[in-house]
């Protein structure tokens, strides 16, 4: 029997794929700009209401590998829709919740859904893209994503001062509906088709192998970086009376860079193999953190962009090739379950940053060289760990005799 030869997939299905997992940092930035108008709402300070923050990131970081399981069980896009489906019905219960105790458990079990979004999303990009082309679907998901992080203040702000603190939940519901019209037009393909069409993937055996646990220790390490660059330039700056609005300029440096550069970096991967730009992406992105180690306070705002626009370029051309590579290491069967560990280990990551700059910074700013410092050799040591990520990687893009169809 002959199968076809895989198929470019078009961008449109890309997008609608990634859209679904953007919806996760979008409602993680959205409602950092309505604290104050939810506490004003209920009658609490805006202490207590940073736990809709936090129920939030710990399901992220508890729910995404045991969603990833579910998922390699049920199927990802079965998953997918029931988890949007879910996370509508949720963001309804948050605009209906009448005291800050119902808000709080419509929002975590809004969270439980959205945790199965990112590595659900991920296996279907596995399953549905040839293996020739992923770079770029992770490149194009990734752009996705960081549109849904950069753009989540922006349109929070917007809603809470036009409407109120309820309009962050309810702009889900459109965001869900193109996602499900997308989903529909993704055929998602058998575990045996998948086997079947692409004999060079592992199928079955250990996901934690060599090539695997290197790319999750690379992630946790350059996010590590990532996210000290994002907490410490607010920290920074606010020390030298910059306003919220200013600071978030600022920070577009990074995401630009990242929004921009990935599909260029996943498409650069796909044709010319992904050690360049992911060993090479992140050499730039610890060279924009090193940038910072000569200042402690006081940094200028001129080295600031300079260090958030190198970061964001390096990591961007990095992360698309990583992740694909990644997952691609992962036997077949457990692709959502890989995707979900990945995802984790970007929480680790920011988690870890979060926690030493609370330990080694100043309100105003003094420590910051210090933290620089271990933030540059963390990117540093993700490079020595991603050696061994795109060593067993794979070449550029097979040619187009090697995507003949295949005889059974």
């Amino acid at each position: 029997m002959s199968l076809p030869a895989p198929r470019s997939v078009p961008r449109a299905v890309i997008i609608g794929v990634g859209t679904a997992s953007a919806l996760v940092p979008l409602n993680s930035t959205m409602i950092s700009v309505a604290l104050r108008s939810v506490a004003s709402d209920f009658g609490i300070e805006k202490a207590q209401a940073r736990l809709l923050v936090l129920v939030y990131l710990v399901a992220m970081l508890v729910g995404q590998p045991i969603a990833g399981r579910i998922s390699d069980r049920v199927g990802a896009k079965r998953l997918t829709v029931i988890a949007l489906w879910g996370f509508a019905a949720c963001s309804l219960g948050a605009v209906f919740a009448r005291s800050f105790g119902a808000l709080v458990a419509a929002r975590t079990v809004q969270a439980v859904f959205a945790a199965a979004l990112a590595p659900a999303a991920s296996s279907m990009l596995r399953a549905v893209v040839p293996a020739g082309e992923r770079g770029r679907a992770f490149g194009i998901q990734g752009s996705v994503v960081g549109m849904g992080v950069a753009v989540g203040p922006l349109v929070g702000g917007q809603l809470v001062d036009s409407v109120n603190w309820k309009a962050i939940f309810l702009v889900n519901l459109p965001v869900v509906a193109v996602c499900l019209f997308m989903l529909s037009r993704v055929p998602v393909p058998s575990l045996r088709s998948m086997i079947r069409t692409d004999e060079a993937e592992p199928t079955h055996g250990s996901l934690w192998n060599l090539t695997f646990s290197a790319a999750f220790a690379t992630q946790a390490l350059s996010n590590f970086g990532q996210y000290t660059l994002l907490l410490m330039c607010p920290a920074v700056l606010e020390a030298q009376d910059w306003d919220a609005a200013s600071i978030g300029w600022v920070l577009t440096a990074m995401t630009a860079g990242l929004i921009v550069f990935g599909p260029i970096g996943g498409r650069y991967g796909d044709n010319h193999g992904r050690r360049t730009p992911v060993l090479g992406g992140l050499t730039v992105a610890a060279a924009g953190v090193a940038v910072l180690i000569p200042f402690n306070d006081g940094v200028s705002v001129y080295a600031l962009v300079t260090s958030l626009a190198l970061f964001g370029i390096g990591f961007g051309v990095a992360v698309p090739g990583l992740s694909a590579a990644g997952i691609e290491s992962a036997p077949m069967a457990r692709t959502a379950t890989a995707a979900g560990w990945l995802s984790m280990s970007r929480y680790i990551g920011s988690i870890a940053a979060t926690s030493l700059i609370n330990a080694l910074v100043d309100d105003d700013g003094r420590g910051a060289r210090t933290m620089f410092g271990i933030a540059t050799t963390s990117v540093l040591l993700a490079v020595a760990t991603a050696l061994v990520v795109v060593r067993h990687a794979p070449g550029p893009r097979a040619t187009p005799a090697a995507l003949a169809p295949t005889k059974t």
